[in-house]
């Protein structure tokens, strides 16, 4: 790509095309970062001016460069890319489910999508009880490992992927959860019952269960039931568990592959056109 097109057209506006083209760049190679130099080949910019504008990239918040000296994409850009994920196809598919297990598990039910190392929740739906477990907001990013739903995501990386999120990020996650030993741990958990599970994590008095499930191959979603701590006894959690699993099944969602399991096939594929969930 020719990120000189247009621009000798439009006085000015050279830089902005350099930018713009940095910045997809640093989109597609998001997960893994991507060094100035790599950057520099890719667009054929010479060294400085790479440089600069990828400085100024990272004092906007649309990228950030991390201790590995790599760049990805800032906070700035994840919330720009889902700002209208409100009505996204995803978002639509799941409320009819949000809703029906609102109803019978009569607690908070959160829809949230992967974005890089964060969990975004994209929706929720509050249940009849009066005590409501409102810990996160449409919009909101928590990191992976943090929250139910986020949690579950988090099991879905690989070690590998697990041991470079704990190297960017373990000064920020719970103390038991800190550790690469404890991360590991816990993903192999959680891919061998299916679901995370959390207390006091989040909020004092407050539980979760969460689930994963694919949105398209390789990538997932989750959705979490939260709720006080006195009505997710470890029967009552169960029963949420199960009661998640068939609404995801009977909406036609694959949950994430339990080893030793065979996954109950779904009763319809997802539409190609869902978005992703990095």
């Amino acid at each position: 790509m020719n990120i000189e097109q247009g621009s000798e057209r439009m006085p000015g506006a050279q830089s902005v095309f350099r930018a713009i083209h940095l910045l997809k760049l640093v989109g597609l190679n998001h997960e893994r970062g991507i060094s100035l130099a790599s950057l520099v080949a890719a667009t054929g910019l010479d060294r400085a001016t790479a440089y600069r504008l990828l400085g100024s990239l990272v004092q906007s918040g649309m990228l950030a460069r991390g201790e590995d000296k790599l760049y990805r994409l800032g906070l700035e850009s994840m919330q720009l890319g889902l700002a209208t994920m409100s009505r996204a196809p995803i978002m639509e598919r799941c409320r009819p489910m949000m809703i029906r297990l609102a109803r019978r598990t009569e607690d908070t039910v959160y829809l949230v999508v992967r974005n890089g190392d964060y969990a975004h929740c994209v929706h929720y739906e509050e249940g009849a009880f009066p005590i409501k477990a409102l810990v996160l907001k449409v919009g909101g990013l928590r990191l992976l490992g943090v929250g139910s739903a986020g949690t579950a995501l988090m099991a879905t990386l690989s070690d590998g992927e697990l041991a470079e999120f704990q190297t960017r990020h373990a000064g920020e996650l719970p103390p038991e959860r800190r550790s690469l030993a404890q991360l590991v741990q816990l993903a192999a958990q959680i891919r061998q019952q299916g679901y995370a599970s959390t207390d006091n994590l989040v909020a004092t008095g407050v539980s979760g269960v969460g689930l994963s499930f694919q949105v398209t191959p390789g990538t997932y979603a989750a959705i979490s039931v939260g709720a006080i701590r006195s009505r997710m006894d470890l029967e009552r959690r169960g029963w949420i568990v199960e009661t998640m699993k068939e609404e995801l099944r009977n909406a036609g969602w694959s949950l994430m592959a339990v080893p030793g399991k065979t996954r109950a096939a779904p009763q319809r594929t997802p539409g190609a056109d869902l978005p992703a969930d990095r």
